[in-house]
This record gives C-alpha cells, structure tokens and sequence, in this order.
C-alpha cells in the first residue's frame, strides 16, 4: 500500500511540474532572446510593419507590379544592394525570394480584405495593430492586423535578428459561413470532376467494340452450324440412287435435324423416306 501511495505522489508531481513549465508566451518583449532590446522596440516594429504595407505592397500593387512581372520590375532593387561597410554592391537572392513571397501572398489577398478603388486603397486597408513574440525556435514572430472594407486579415511576418523578414505570409479572417461555402464549392467542384472522368472513361471503354473488333466476323450461333451441317450432309448424298435402305446415312440425317431443332435425341420424329430434291432448297421453304 506504502509503495502505490509513493508512486502515485511521484505521478502528481511530475504532472504539476509539466504545469508549471508551461507558462504562456510573453508577448511584445524580446528579452533573454538573441534579439537586441533596444533595437526591437514596439516603436521599431510597428513601424517596419507599417512601413511594408503600406509604402512597399500598396505602392507596387498601384504602380502594376503583380506576381508575373515581379522578377522584371523588381529584382536589381531588390537583390543588390548597397552595403555602408564595403562601400559596395551586394547580391542578396534570398531578400529578394522573401519579398517576392510577402507580396505575392498580400497581392492574392487584397481583393478579399476590400478596398473602394485604387485612389482610396491606401486609406481603405491599414494596420491596425501589431503584437509580437518569440516563438520556440527563438524566432521573432510578427503578427499584424490588416482591416479592409470587407474582411481584417493576419500578416505574420518572421524576421532575423538584422531586421530583414525570413518569411512573410497574409491570412484573410473569413467568416464561419464563408469558409463552408468554400468548403462545399471545393467538394462540389471535386466531387463534378470525378463524375465527368467517370462518364468519360466508360464512353471510351463503350467504343472499344467499334474501334477493334471492326475486322472480326461475328461469331455463328448454334442454330446457324447445325443448318450448314445439314447442307453439307444433303449435299453429299443429292446424287446416290437408292437412299432409304442406308441405315448409317439416316442416322446421321436424323441428328442432324435433332441438332437443328435443339433436341438432344431422335426421339419425337422418325426418318421414313429420303428422295432427291432441288439443291436450292433454301429458296423453297
């Protein structure tokens, strides 16, 4: 009893160990992380934030870049820049990839955030908040709050202790009967393409009658070989004399007219007399 009493109490005290580790995340402070303090300050960050939205995504969006022409107008601005300590050009692809990403996320987003007409865009679509933290990677994580004339969306925004973005994604809050709209349009639009592959596959496997077997003959019913078998047989005995005492040749015409009239045996008819007939019987019956 002494013994499950101990191992129950060591159960309780990891448990409220764990509960005790999991404290929440501080939020809107870089303190103990790699990040300088006074560099990252709420001042700093909201700023940047602002700074990306406004004077950089809705300055392009108005200006005509979109993500086709986004390598063209963009990348010497971009990728190469000036760097104060060399006094020279510097090639920074991955800056450039960043930036490329952000604004190809926000572009997509735009529409559905809402905004009037292009004149008014940047007055329609503003920041209006930003809270940040350090996530378990020790990562400084920037979630900002889009408002449009139709929806708020999340811009969250992962950035490197030199304060450029390490990755930049927009996330429009849609509304709860929004999403199962485009759940069902997706499960519809899924569910109507697997149909129309379906019917097309069986009008293609219906055709294979017609496009390969074209050549072969059609293959003789049973009722059809016993009819030539009885020709063959009248054929060979149209020119003997005396045919009524073959015994061997009246068997064989006896079930050849069983076989004809889908009989198993001579049983219901007797063969009494064989006489010579025009060879187009056929045209006779």
């Amino acid at each position: 009893m002494k013994h499950k009493k101990f191992v129950l109490g060591v159960i309780i005290g990891c448990l409220l160990a764990l509960t005790a580790c999991g404290s929440e995340t501080p939020y809107n402070t870089v303190e103990g992380s790699k990040y300088h303090t006074q560099l990252f300050t709420n001042e700093t960050i909201s700023n940047y934030v602002t700074y990306l939205e406004d004077e950089v995504f809705e300055k392009w969006y108005l200006s005509g870049i979109t993500p086709e022409n986004f390598d063209e107008k963009t990348y010497f601005e971009l990728a190469m820049n000036y760097d104060q300590m060399s006094g020279k050009l510097t090639f920074d692809d991955a800056y450039f990839k960043v930036n490329k990403s952000g604004y190809d996320s926000w572009y997509k987003a735009v529409n559905d955030i809402g905004f009037s007409s292009k004149d008014t865009l940047q007055s329609d679509i503003f920041v209006e908040g930003v809270e940040y933290y350090i996530n378990n990677d020790d990562e400084l994580v920037i979630d900002a709050t889009l408002k449009g004339t139709k929806h708020t969306a999340l811009m969250e925004i992962y950035m490197g202790n030199d304060f450029n973005p390490t990755d930049i994604g927009v996330t429009v809050n849609k509304t709860t009967g929004e999403k199962l709209e485009n759940a069902g349009l997706n499960t519809l639009l899924g569910m109507g393409m697997a149909f129309a592959i379906l019917i097309l596959i069986s009008l293609i496997i219906s055709l294979f009658p017609i496009l390969f077997s074209g050549d072969k003959k059609k293959k003789e019913s049973d009722k059809e070989i016993a009819e030539k078998a009885i020709e063959n047989t009248i054929t060979q005995i149209a020119d003997k004399e005396d045919l009524s005492s073959d015994a061997e040749l009246v068997a064989v015409i006896a079930a050849a007219i069983a076989a004809y009239e889908g009989s198993g045996s001579t049983d219901g008819f007797r063969v009494r007399s064989i006489r010579k007939v025009n060879r187009n019987w056929k045209n006779n019956k």
